[in-house]
């Protein structure tokens, strides 16, 4: 039975001429559930409003501006100490660099030169080796299934993407 034309005119109580009315008297009449649905509009529709305490939106947004108030100090004493941890640590690891820099700062620069150097290798090597696993792959996994795999992990990424936002949402609620 197609219920979505009358529960459409139930639930926007358009206007309806006298033949519709008739239709959806003689549906609802064999119909329980667009019967149910009638009869809950009808009991909402006589549902009286109740006002609110006097002085509810003051206290309200009195209560919701210490609330805001209290919040921003959180933020910034949190800040404080985070920033005040992060200078501390920064300086306490950073203490023997800073002893070799100022006893030879020759020495430190050809230490970082090489770091960078040996860093930027790296990237190169590991490059070369995923391009070299990728035409290997490529020559005996079909492109359809690497094309499949693909597609099954980053739509995996995006899941565990979406979730971990939505648990973060929740979390923050708390």
């Amino acid at each position: 039975m197609d219920h979505q034309h009358f529960e459409k005119k139930l639930l926007n109580e358009e206007q309806m001429t006298p033949e519709e009315n008739r239709a959806l008297q003689s549906h609802l009449h064999d119909c329980a559930i667009c019967s149910a649905l009638a009869d809950a509009n009808l009991a909402l529709g006589n549902v009286t409003m109740v006002t609110p305490a006097p002085g509810f939106t003051n206290r309200f947004t009195a209560r919701l501006a210490a609330r805001r108030k209290a919040q921003k100090r959180r933020y910034f004493y949190g800040g404080l100490i985070l920033l005040l941890s992060g200078t501390g640590l920064l300086l306490w690891f950073s203490f023997p660099t800073l002893s070799v820099f100022f006893s030879s700062p020759v020495t430190l620069l050809s230490t970082w030169a090489s770091f960078i150097v040996s860093t930027i290798s790296f990237l190169r090597v590991f490059s070369e080796v995923g391009r070299v696993l990728l035409n290997v792959a490529t020559g005996f996994i079909p492109t359809s299934t690497l094309g499949f795999s693909l597609s099954l992990f980053s739509i995996l990424g995006m899941l565990l993407i979406a979730s971990s936002q939505k648990l973060f949402r929740q979390i923050q609620r708390i």
